[in-house]
């Protein structure tokens, strides 16, 4: 999984999976802003945002040709699963529920990351929910992860020489090998939590409780007794307990010894409860639900899958690569290269969310309204301090849902550990690329290329002509130390013209407190293209900002 359950440092382990195998003996881990032009470019950037969710919206729909009703949509579950497996899931719910088919899920997976599972299963309980008649086929395996997912169905069939089973958690080391967990105190407060998970997820489902620990935990043992004339699946803590209270019972089978985890054939699954019936294809597996095989759609993987696996790999790089965009880009003047870049990384970000289905519209439109009242801040209003705050939290909210999900419900306690932990992740990528946009800002204008490439640009008028160059050395040496006024607010961006040119307007930025317009500036620097100014003097009678 992508975090650490039960509390432990999750960036110093590897992922954690469910193991799909029985032993316990695996190896341990270790801007001069453009005074004409600001406006139309935020609003320009704003656009592309909104047409980046509107695409969305109109890209996720169905197609507009009605569905058939009725029937059974089938899904294949194979191999790892990936954020690509839910995309593909999602999908099927989808057709499913529009639809009013039963949802056929066939499994051939070895498992994957925890959060992931629990999402998967999380998504077919929902459908269940909300009227779509779930079915699990297990083909060939269900194991580690796969396990919970076809417990979260309302029936399972499976083949019987199918097995389902083994689902203990364990760390992905980085040659893709899997691991226990180092610390075996940590070990087992982490198995403790997802037994005990497991074990409510089969009671809610109407499933053997006991067996759903041992997949889980190898030290929980599972006998069979009759007590009072009934067959009863039972942990070796509660026989034990049995005996101590002297209840009547007999023991009829030990289905798994304490030291090993719990794997079950079909026919064995069949036998103790866990399973509905046996179905040896894919059309008997139809005909057991009241359905023909004709009947059948088949809903497969398509490049958006993919697509969406890859892009949930690298999502927090693009987050990263986002912001230490748009820092660079609030530097530079008007909008150009780190500014495009930054749109294109966050809205991979969220074009990936989407994909996954963590993020909907409703995020999407909050970030790029959150953008457009940042730009707001910035270039028409600045100063006003509340048309940026709004945005950072619109943005904030935004990115945070989509990373997620939490409004897909808390129910249960992984969910909300998961929520936790993604949003700790969250803080911590984007406090990562905050520093490193803070250190290129002060090592990047200081380089050869790029203090000729960023401060030779020129700053514009109101007329549109075009200022001296404050690129070389001699004109730099000429602008350190004038004098002039504010034109707007540097809250922190606004205009100044200097006494030496009153008729031009350069951008500027005040590199203390914020300057309110009519005050006097000096020039402390010129950075990125832009004048760095502070404060010289009081401001003339009349000139504070109104």
């Amino acid at each position: 999984m992508n975090s650490g359950i039960g509390g432990f440092d999750s960036h110093a382990l590897p992922p954690l999976a469910c193991q799909a195998s029985g032993r316990r003996t695996i190896p341990p881990v270790r801007h001069a802003r453009r005074s004409r032009l600001c406006a139309p470019r935020a609003r320009s950037a704003a656009g592309i945002l909104l047409a980046f969710a509107t695409a969305l919206a109109c890209g996720g729909s169905d197609s507009t040709a009605p569905p058939a009703r009725g029937g059974v949509v089938h899904v294949r579950i194979e191999g790892q699963l990936d954020v690509g497996t839910q995309s593909l899931l999602q999908r099927a719910i989808r057709e499913a529920r529009s639809s009013d088919a039963k949802l056929l899920v066939e499994l051939d997976t070895p498992g994957g990351e925890v959060q992931l599972m629990w999402q998967l299963a999380g998504q077919i309980d929902e459908a269940s929910g909300d009227g779509v008649e779930t079915v699990a086929w297990v083909n060939d395996h269900a194991a580690s992860a796969g396990a919970l997912v076809a417990m979260a169905c309302e029936r399972i069939y499976m083949r019987s020489q199918a097995s389902i089973g083994s689902s203990m958690p364990v760390v992905v080391l980085p040659n893709g090998s899997v691991g226990s967990i180092p610390d075996e105190a940590l070990q087992e407060k982490e198995i403790s939590f997802l037994r005990s998970s497991f074990r409510a997820w089969a009671e809610s489902h109407r499933r053997p409780p006991a067996l759903a620990e041992a997949m889980v935990d190898s030290d929980v043992g599972v006998k069979q007794v009759r007590l009072g004339g009934e067959l009863r699946l039972v942990t070796v803590s509660e026989y034990e307990d049995l005996q101590v209270r002297g209840e009547p019972f007999e023991l009829v089978s030990t289905v798994v010894e304490e030291g090993k985890l719990l794997a079950l054939s079909g026919a064995q699954a069949v036998e103790l409860g866990l399973a509905d019936g046996l179905a040896e294809s894919l059309s008997e597996a139809c005909e057991k639900i009241g359905a023909s095989p004709a009947e059948l759609r088949k809903i497969e993987r398509t490049r958006s899958e993919d697509t969406a696996a890859f892009l949930d790999r690298i999502k927090y790089l693009l987050l990263l690569g986002g912001i230490v965009a748009a820092y660079l880009e609030f530097k530079a003047p008007g909008f150009g290269l780190p500014g495009i870049a930054s749109l294109a990384c966050f809205g991979l970000f969220l074009f990936g969310r989407y994909l996954v289905g963590l993020a909907d519209v409703p995020h999407i439109v909050a970030v790029a309204l959150g953008v457009v009242l940042i730009a707001v801040e910035l270039f028409a209003l600045p100063g006003t301090i509340w048309f940026g705050l709004a945005g950072g939290v619109l943005v904030l909210a935004g990115l945070v849902l989509a990373v997620t999900g939490i409004d897909s419900g808390l129910e249960y306690a992984l969910d909300r550990r998961y929520a936790l932990d993604a949003a700790f992740q969250l803080v911590l990528w984007v406090a990562a690329a905050v520093a490193i946009a803070w250190g290129l800002a002060r090592v990047l204008p200081h380089t050869p290329f790029l203090s000729r490439l960023v401060l030779d640009a020129p700053a514009s008028t109101l007329s549109g002509e075009a200022v001296p160059e404050a690129g070389p050395p001699a004109e730099r040496r000429r602008l350190a130390g004038a004098l002039g006024t504010a034109l707007t607010d540097l809250r922190p961006v606004g205009k100044v013209a200097l006494d030496s040119a009153p008729a031009l307007e350069y951008e500027a930025r005040a590199l203390g407190p914020a300057i309110d317009r009519g005050a006097r500036v000096r020039v402390a620097e010129v950075q990125s293209a832009r004048l760095g100014v502070e404060l010289a003097q009081a401001p003339a009678n009349g000139g504070a900002r109104a």
